[in-house]
């Protein structure tokens, strides 16, 4: 008789995708020869993306471990931030109640433009709805896009400007307690049940989406493609294109164009605000005229039989496409790249074909190509390799290739090649998310790294505002705007514990006290009426705390482990930057108490407090304190049985958890940290020179 063991290979490998992960586990620990399938790449990969409707990775190489930890921990430690630019909302935050911490305090919120320069955590439980596990997060122009677990849209800001600014008014004109976060669920026309928890709807559950400038695009599981303008959306019906009986792969949304893959067509393009035609009999749908790009019809099943002098046999199928503004790029299976001019409506005869961007290959043809991904928006873009070269274009090439002009042995800078930036090259770079001045670069270990201008001092590189602790990172102040900007081609980590921001808060008033740090604080930090910055001694103060803050889990995080925050998503648009974070808190809060030091009490009495949240009893440091904790233990005892003997409710745990983080905040000026007694560095710079100053050069 024949056993499951007797299977060949493959077939088990068909079998287990249709296992869930506990029944998958348990068929794996019955033999010794199961269990070497345990930690089978493929199937975790699938389980994870399906489960929560990640989207797909070209460049996230992971093993059969990696995958499965991802999916243990998406379930409980997925957590959004986001941080720019919110004038409209987009951010998530709320315009009023955007807390602060006492150190650094503009970093985090400036009221004034409503600019968030320190990563901040939305706090998803308390928008209006439920919005469970976020698999996906994009920017777009006034927008920040959610796509949950189960496939529903929520949308942060405004879609459009009308309806962005809107929003802002709206919020403007509240009390100042209730400028609460708003994630709004994008709809559906009533024809079209929306998908719900305990209800699957394969026609308005989203399984990828994309986000433009002022629209978004979705695709159903069924393969229906919705666009919304504004808050509900519009079955999309081109004329021209009969998306029923083709499978739409993708969609794209660009600048001022709105895209999809369709097999067997190729990329199919329109208009975003394209009007309702006269004489539509469905109010519900969208009937569109679209342009085809040539040549893009080409799957790899056809390739074989397209004769070699065909525009599809020289472009290949495409792998990716990408919308920048007037420009469509793609790449193809035969390791070139492409654009082409998305020019509406396209001439009824002789349109023009793709014209094929040759600055990306290599001078020799005996170096090894392969190109992974194509990643951009607005005007920017990067080409990813598969040796690990991060190449990264932009509207001025696109123009010169466009019109014939370009010229690769031109050192002029109108004819720019490809950015090269060396910290970018092997590093182990996945995706890479472009704002209008500033980009993030995701790594495979989940650390981000932020590059380019921080518009109007908004805080989207994420490091700061210029007038906070931002030239501790090495922001620059423009001299005559309020930009902040990294030196050229220089990248700093974001970081995302809030007790690095404390850090950095009480080292910068350090530097602006008066005593022996005070020259040296002159040079960095921006003051009115001042001399501009010493850039050579930001540059060399940012570069030391990034060494610094690179070693803030020494000790633990063991050597090839994850780190308390992990990056699994980063998106840009406009001002602003969101990223998924999956965060192990326990982790964290270790590395938080590394960097505690306990002060000794001088007649060596050692007390006990009693945590009143958790029940348990600590140490403390001084006599004094005890007493204060009894009397605040007391006081809430008598809160809680007061409540009891009205009948009310018990303070549920979000409450207690906030009162327990402003008390913790109202003592943290008493907290004593390893840095506290560390006077600010005195450094040697790029040029040479050495920071002014009495302690020792911290080499």
């Amino acid at each position: 008789m024949t056993t499951l063991l007797d299977l060949p290979t493959d077939v088990l490998y068909t079998i287990f995708p249709y296992l869930d992960p506990a029944d998958f586990l348990v068929l794996t620990s019955c033999t010794k020869i199961l269990h070497s399938y345990r930690q089978d790449p493929n199937y975790w990969r699938v389980t994870t993306r399906t489960t929560f409707r990640i989207p797909p990775q070209p460049l996230l190489q992971a093993d059969g471990a990696r995958w499965q930890w991802l999916y243990r921990r998406l379930r409980t430690q997925t957590q959004l931030y986001t941080w720019g630019s919110n004038g409209c909302g987009n951010l998530g935050h709320g315009f009023l109640n955007v807390p602060r911490v006492s150190a650094g305090q503009h970093d985090w919120a400036d009221n004034k433009n409503h600019s968030i320069g320190w990563p901040g955590k939305v706090q998803l439980d308390d928008m209006p709805e439920p919005i469970g596990i976020v698999a996906d997060v994009q920017c777009g122009g006034w927008s920040t896009t959610l796509l949950n677990s189960i496939g529903v849209l929520y949308l942060c800001g405004g879609i459009d400007p009308s309806s962005a600014f809107m929003t802002r008014s709206v919020h403007r004109g509240r009390d100042r307690n209730s400028g609460i976060a708003q994630a709004k669920r994008l709809t559906f026309p009533s024809a079209y049940p929306p998908t719900t928890k305990n209800r699957h709807e394969p026609s308005t559950a989203i399984r990828q989406y994309s986000t433009g400038r002022a629209h978004i695009l979705g695709l159903a599981d069924d393969g229906k493609v919705w666009q919304w303008n504004n808050e509900e959306a519009r079955l999309v019906k081109p004329l021209h294109v009969d998306v029923t009986q083709k499978v739409v792969t993708r969609v794209v949304a660009g600048w001022d164009r709105a895209s999809m893959f369709v097999s067997g067509t190729g990329i199919v393009y329109w208009p975003y605000d394209t009007p309702l035609r006269a004489g539509n009999s469905e109010a519900d749908a969208i009937l569109i005229d679209t342009a085809t790009v040539p040549g893009t019809a080409v799957s790899q099943s056809r390739t074989s039989r397209e004769t070699s002098d065909t525009l599809g046999a020289r472009i290949g199928e495409v792998t990716n496409h990408i919308l920048l503004e007037n420009y469509i790029v793609f790449i193809t299976s035969l390791n070139k790249v492409f654009l082409y001019n998305a020019v509406f409506p396209l001439p009824d005869l002789d349109p023009p074909a793709p014209i094929e961007i040759t600055a990306f290959y290599p001078s020799s043809s005996d170096c090894p190509f392969e190109i992974q991904d194509i990643q951009g928006s607005f005007r920017s873009f990067a080409i990813f390799t598969k040796l690990g070269d991060v190449l990264i274009g932009n509207r001025e090439m696109l123009d010169a290739f466009n019109s014939g002009t370009y010229d690769s042995t031109s050192t002029e800078s109108s004819h720019p090649g490809p950015t090269v930036i060396p910290a970018l090259q092997n590093n182990s770079i996945t995706s890479i998310a472009f704002g209008d001045h500033h980009f993030q670069a995701l790594r495979s270990d989940g650390t981000l790294l932020a590059y380019g201008v921080d518009p109007q001092a908004c805080g989207a590189l994420g490091l700061g505002s210029p007038e906070g602790t931002g030239p501790l990172r090495g922001l620059i102040a423009a001299h005559f705007s309020s930009n902040g900007t990294l030196g050229r081609n220089i990248g700093r980590q974001v970081w995302f514990d809030r007790l690095m921001q404390r850090w950095l808060g009480e080292m910068k008033e350090k530097a602006g006290m008066e005593g022996e740090a005070k020259a040296r604080g002159d040079m960095i930090l921006p003051r009115r009426g001042q001399p501009a910055q010493n850039a050579a001694a930001v540059t060399a103060v940012g570069d030391y705390f990034e060494r610094e803050g690179k070693m803030w889990e020494d000790g633990i995080v063991e050597e090839g482990g994850m780190g308390s925050y992990f990056v699994l998503k980063v998106a840009a648009a406009g001002w602003h930057t969101a990223a998924l974070v999956l965060v192990d808190e326990e982790q964290a809060e270790r590395s938080r108490q590394m960097h505690v030091v306990r002060d000794k009490v001088d007649d060596g009495v050692k007390a006990e407090k009693y945590d009143w949240h958790g029940g348990t009893w600590e140490d403390i440091d001084a006599p004094w304190d005890q007493l204060s904790k009894a009397l605040m233990w007391l006081r809430d005892s008598i809160w809680r049985l007061g409540r009891m003997f009205l009948g009310l409710r018990e303070e549920d745990k979000k409450v207690e958890a906030e009162q327990k983080d402003m008390e913790q905040e109202e003592q943290g000026d008493r907290t004593k940290y390893t840095w506290s007694d560390q006077p600010f560095p005195r450094l040697r710079m790029a040029n040479g020179e050495v920071m002014p100053g009495e302690i020792e050069v911290m080499e």
